[in-house]
């Protein structure tokens, strides 16, 4: 990533604009990270956990993409029992996902979401994780996961590098500085980890 600031506003600035521009940097390349590690394609960019997920559950039809209790319980119940007790493993969605889950009614009108002990939102007995970037719900997308979220193994080579040049720009007079990280990320079974899919339209 590259960020271009002329010369004049680095040198007269009231404030450590330095320091803000390698807030903004980072922030930029988390979300960025974060997004490349839950949809990367695997081709010249992580294999995101949900790309590299494997089938659990497909919706209905006619819903948009929507899922039922029902759907939650297929997908949770798609995975292996030992996959199943692992401390990590836990459904993983973006939060309006989790809106609709918090509607979710029992035959008897009753909510089936619940805070657990340590307060963490649960339904089904299930640890919910919040994750911006996986899909949203629609026909076809994967909007729902559930397993050990432990496998998903991420290697990153040396931290956030941030190098600045007072001569690439020289004829506009710029400091460009230049903003990188190395990382890589996939699913070492897929199997550990499975998506509900919405239905066709």
């Amino acid at each position: 990533m590259l960020l271009r600031t002329s010369s004049e506003i680095v040198q007269d600035s009231g404030i450590d604009l330095v320091s803000y521009l390698a807030r903004q940097a980072a922030e930029a390349v988390g979300y960025k990270v974060n997004d490349l590690l839950a949809v990367g394609t695997g081709t010249n960019e992580p294999n995101g956990i949900v790309t590299a997920s494997a089938a659990g559950k497909t919706g209905g039809t006619g819903v948009a993409g929507a899922f039922t209790a029902d759907d939650l319980i297929d997908l949770i119940h798609s995975v292996d029992s030992a996959v199943a007790a692992r401390p990590a493993t836990a459904l993983q969605m973006r939060r309006a996902t989790l809106g609709a889950v918090r509607k979710l009614k029992d035959g008897d009108n009753r909510y089936l979401f619940e805070y657990g002990a340590a307060g963490e939102p649960r339904i089904l007995g299930e640890r919910i994780v919040e994750n911006p970037f996986v899909p949203a719900v629609a026909t076809s997308a994967k909007s729902v996961l559930y397993g050990d979220m432990s496998s998903y193994h991420v290697r990153q080579v040396g931290g956030i590098e941030v190098a600045r040049s007072d001569d690439f720009a020289f004829d506009t007079d710029e400091i460009v500085w230049r903003v990188s990280m190395r990382v890589w990320g996939d699913l070492g079974q897929s199997a550990n980890v499975k998506h509900f899919v919405g239905g066709a339209s």
